[in-house]
């Protein structure tokens, strides 16, 4: 694969941050197939790391937030720019591992990733050593977008998991990462000094396995302060959604309820009906697996905004 062209499409998507803005690169229709099927066949059928709870069936968000139950101490990191730092040649030793000859390895790894900027010119400087024209400026990285992202960047960070489970272990502490989101409590008393070595120890342990600490996401949470975990109150002894996170779903299903769907989706202002409806039913089967009574109630208020304005379940699978 000579990477002649850019199959890719850019567009923007608001980060949690505010003000910030995520860049989503979608492969062309084929691609997108391609890739999908390479998920499938591939990638889904080679095990992550058992920390690891993201883009893999039968794991969840809710399944990771649980493991860090009734913590007394959380700490909190994030990766830096997460698929990025995963390029083809991480790729490419996933699929030789998994027994793939060089040249599949190599193919597949190409189909599965992209050059930084979309460049095409063919360079020197990144080369497969036996196919001349496979020369480029540099090897690509996983898009943010692509079906296979996923998968493959938590199969580059089985190392990663290897070693910040060990630190987890010698610090008596539970790990977990979700995607890009990194986990780490304890039921212990912790001193500052043990709490300073243990973060000196990750960051460490990041670094040595070729990936980056955002370090103004990482959060040092004491005894006594609200322990959040991928969006859930986990201070306790069971799963909560946070008072904020309630309220705004609420609000959204009342606003539709109210003034219509789409006046709703225009003063909330969604970029579209179908992607308010999609992230409306998203929320709630997420809700489902945390507290199934408020969430059942909420669902069928959804059902009935949604069945008095017209909205089929035809049209949700179409949007």
């Amino acid at each position: 694969m000579q990477r002649q062209l850019d199959p890719y499409t850019e567009f923007s998507r608001p980060k949690r941050e505010l003000g910030k803005l995520r860049t989503i690169a979608s492969p062309s229709p084929v691609l997108m197939d391609v890739q999908r099927w390479l998920l499938s066949n591939i990638f889904e059928r080679i095990h992550p790391h058992r920390a690891s709870y993201a883009y893999q069936p039968g794991r969840s968000a809710v399944q990771c937030a649980k493991r860090h139950l009734g913590a007394t101490w959380l700490l909190k990191f994030d990766l830096h720019d997460f698929f990025h730092c995963v390029d083809e040649r991480a790729a490419y030793r996933i699929l030789q591992a998994a027994g793939y000859n060089r040249l599949i390895s190599f193919e597949i790894a190409r189909i599965c990733t992209r050059l930084p900027g979309g460049e095409m010119r063919p360079l020197s400087g990144f080369k497969y050593p036996t196919i001349d024209s496979y020369a480029g400026r540099a090897p690509g990285f996983l898009p943010q977008g692509a079906p296979t992202s996923g998968a493959i960047a938590n199969l580059a960070a089985h190392a990663l998991d290897d070693r910040l489970w060990e630190v987890a272990y010698r610090y008596d502490l539970v790990y977990t990462r979700y995607a890009d989101d990194m986990t780490f409590s304890t039921l212990r008393r912790f001193d500052r000094a043990t709490v300073t070595r243990c973060v000196a120890d990750i960051t460490k342990a990041v670094h040595q396995s070729h990936f980056r600490v955002h370090r103004k996401k990482t959060r040092i949470v004491p005894p006594g302060a609200r322990k959040v975990v991928l969006g859930l109150l986990v201070d306790g002894d069971r799963l909560r959604i946070p008072v904020p996170a309630r309220r705004r779903l609420e609000g959204h299903i009342r606003g539709a309820a109210t003034f219509g769907i789409a006046a709703h989706v225009e003063h909330a202002r969604y970029s579209s009906l179908g992607g308010f409806v999609r992230h409306i039913d998203g929320q709630l089967r997420y809700a489902q697996g945390v507290d199934r009574a408020w969430a059942g109630q909420l669902t069928e208020r959804w059902e009935a905004v949604l069945r008095k304005q017209g909205i089929t379940k035809l049209d949700r699978e179409l949007w």
